[in-house]
């Protein structure tokens, strides 16, 4: 059997292209990644080069996964680096450490960036998260696996790890100097991942709901979760340092 790369269907191998919209017929039996590092970097060149051209359906869906596990990782070595450097700073003036600034206790140091991995984590479940749900159940892409949806997100959005990567390596060599840099390409980072999504919402051939709507819903709901999750941070930020 062929699985059609735009809905998903699956018919006979004698058929050249889907019976459903018409796509081109792969067999994706032959032509899957296996999980190899080697595999892998192909994928990320070939998402570089032309990232809506990506055959992301017939890769490995572990490469989805691995993405955002690199993508949590890169930062939260920079979030690492950036508090590491502020407590350096802040304990040659004060005589304390970071940590004991921000929360007046004595707690080490990894708790805090433990916190700080769990809070983008969420992020990203919370942006991630919604574009599935919104492209499962509203555009009617019943037989979406969660896997496949990161890969195909990573196909589209790859380029955020160069970004990632750009702040880490400007974190290693400047420091606080260079912060302003760094949450610019943070920042950057996240708007191409949010681009990514919402071209996985619009390239959707079959949808029982309209493409446009979905994207400002999709906007409307993030941005919101994202902002009551920020803001309960910067309270409990101050509660802990007053």
């Amino acid at each position: 059997m062929l699985e059609c790369p735009q809905c998903h269907i699956k018919y006979g191998r004698k058929l050249q292209q889907c019976p459903n919209c018409g796509a081109a017929a792969i067999n994706h039996e032959t032509t899957q990644a296996k999980p190899t590092a080697l595999k892998y970097h192909q994928f990320l060149q070939a998402s570089w080069r032309q990232p809506l051209q990506t055959p992301w359906q017939w890769v490995n869906p572990q490469f989805g996964w691995v993405t955002f596990a690199i993508l949590l990782l890169v930062n939260t070595a920079t979030i690492s680096l950036l508090m590491a450097g502020w407590s350096e700073q802040v304990g040659a003036v004060a005589g304390v450490t970071g940590t004991q600034v921000i929360l007046r206790q004595p707690v080490a140091l990894w708790t805090l960036e433990f916190r700080l991995f769990l809070i983008q984590l969420g992020g990203l479940l919370v942006l991630v998260g919604t574009g599935y749900v919104l492209k499962r159940y509203l555009l009617k892409q019943k037989n979406l696996r969660f896997d496949r949806y990161l890969t195909e997100i990573s196909a589209y959005g790859s380029f955020v790890l160069l970004l990632t990567l750009a702040a880490l390596l400007v974190t290693f060599m400047a420091g606080l100097m260079a912060l302003w840099l760094v949450v610019i390409l943070l920042v950057l980072g996240y708007l191409w991942l949010n681009m990514a999504i919402v071209v996985s919402l619009i390239r959707q051939p079959m949808a029982g709901f309209d493409q446009f709507y979905t994207v400002i819903l999709f906007e409307i709901i993030v941005h919101l979760l994202l902002l009551v999750m920020s803001s309960q941070v910067v309270m409990m930020g101050l509660a802990n340092l007053f």
